[in-house]
C-alpha cells in the first residue's frame, strides 16, 4: 500500500473527525453513496464532474430535486442515487439550522450505527463511510475482507485486522484499507467458500 497507495491512506489517515466540516462530510457521503457498487476507479473519473453537478449541500437543498437531476443526470443518470444525495443535503440543512454542526456531526454523524440511518448507507458502507469521515477504527465487512476472515477462521473482519495490525500503532480503519487494496487487486476468488458471494 506503501508503493501504490500511500496518498490515499495519508489522505484518509489524515482527517480528524472532530475537525470535519459539512462539506468534506458531504462530499464523503457523496463519494460512498455513488462508490457503491462501482470500482472506485471508475467513480473517481467522473466525480468532479457530479460534485459540480451537485453543488455544495446548502445550495442544494434549497432547490427542487428535479432541477438538481436535471444536472446530474448528464454525469450520471441514476435517479436512487441522487434522491439520496437530495435528500441527505435538505436534513443537513435542516439539522444544522437546528442544532448547530458540532452538535449534528457529534450525535447524528458520529457513529457508523448512526451513519447507516442516512440514505443508501447500509449496514456495511456506513464503516466505510465512517472511516472516510475520521473515524479511523472503522472496519468495512466488505466481501474481500469477509471471504478472507472465513478463510482463516477469524469470527470477524475487525477481530482479523486486529491480528494483523499486532501491536503496531495502526488505526483499524487503515489496516482494513491496506487488507483491501491488496484484496481487491490480487483478488479472493480462491479462497471463496461454497455459497459464499
Amino acid at each position: 500500500m506503501q508503493k501504490y497507495y500511500a496518498k490515499e491512506a495519508e489522505q484518509i489517515g489524515s482527517v480528524k473527525f472532530d475537525e470535519v466540516t459539512p462539506d468534506h462530510f458531504f462530499n464523503e457521503y457523496t463519494w460512498v453513496v455513488h462508490a457503491t457498487g462501482f470500482s472506485a476507479k471508475a467513480v473517481g473519473k467522473f466525480m468532479p464532474r457530479l460534485m459540480e453537478a451537485y453543488g455544495g449541500y446548502d445550495s442544494l437543498s434549497e432547490q427542487s430535486y428535479h432541477k438538481m437531476f436535471a444536472r446530474v443526470k448528464k454525469v450520471c443518470n441514476n435517479p436512487q442515487k441522487a434522491k439520496a444525495i437530495y435528500k441527505t443535503a435538505c436534513l443537513m440543512k435542516t439539522w444544522i439550522e437546528e442544532d448547530g454542526w458540532e452538535s449534528t456531526r457529534k450525535i447524528r454523524l458520529g457513529t457508523p450505527d448512526a451513519l447507516s440511518k442516512l440514505p443508501c448507507i447500509g449496514k456495511i458502507t456506513c464503516y466505510h463511510l465512517g472511516r472516510n469521515i475520521g473515524l479511523l477504527d472503522c472496519v468495512k465487512p466488505d466481501l474481500h475482507l469477509v471471504r478472507l476472515a472465513d478463510h482463516w477462521g477469524i469470527s470477524s473482519c475487525e477481530e482479523m485486522c486486529r491480528i494483523m495490525r499486532g501491536d503496531k500503532d495502526i488505526p483499524l480503519g487503515i489496516v482494513d484499507l491496506a487488507v483491501w487494496y491488496a484484496a481487491s487487486t490480487f483478488g479472493t476468488m480462491e479462497v471463496k467458500k461454497d455459497g459464499q458471494r
